[in-house]
């Protein structure tokens, strides 16, 4: 049998630029009102030491933060998820391949406009050698605590949802639905 194209998809670098110029602006927002102090005068003012101070101080802390976390996905260029022969590989929940033969079911989820999809995985793989601890925020768990089923989300992606869909679609049947068999 002829090898397939093996898909390796990144990081969408235009969102991820696009929320880091949104923060940035937002942090010197907070910067500019803690410089003005608005209401200097008057019962609105900022007072030192006061909750709109700490406030201010407190959104400066989580836009530093939510930078710091940007600027990884944006100086790393290297591929999130590939959809090959081998099975389907998501760098961010799991530390290797998860062949085909092991997923019973794929089956396109939707959340709040955001589409991604669910991969049901056969009870006699043991995914949990391929797994991340992190990966607990996106699986189901059996009451044998082994996880049955990933999330593999698009939103982030180059491509979104359709680049993924493709690659996933081009190895392993998904219903018209989106519902699992």
């Amino acid at each position: 049998m002829a090898s397939r194209k093996q898909f390796n998809i990144s990081i969408s670098q235009k969102r991820t630029g696009i929320i880091f110029a949104a923060t940035a602006i937002a942090l010197i927002f907070c910067g500019f009102l803690l410089y003005i102090r608005p209401g200097a005068a008057g019962p609105n003012s900022m007072v030192k030491g006061g909750v709109g101070e700490f406030s201010i101080y407190f959104a400066l802390f989580v836009f530093a933060i939510y930078i710091a976390f940007l600027s990884k996905d944006l100086i790393n260029t290297n591929s999130v998820v590939s959809v090959g022969d081998q099975g389907i590989f998501d760098r961010r929940i799991s530390t290797g391949w998860i062949p085909w033969s092991a997923i019973r079911a794929v089956s396109i989820v939707d959340r709040s406009s955001q589409k991604s999809l669910l991969f049901k995985i056969s009870d006699s793989y043991d995914i949990t050698k391929n797994t991340r601890r992190l990966m607990i925020n996106h699986t189901a768990i059996n009451k044998n605590e082994a996880p049955y089923e990933f999330l593999v989300e698009a939103g982030k992606l180059k491509g979104g949802f359709a680049a993924l869909h493709n690659a996933v679609t081009s190895f392993h049947q998904i219903p018209q639905d989106g519902r699992a068999h």
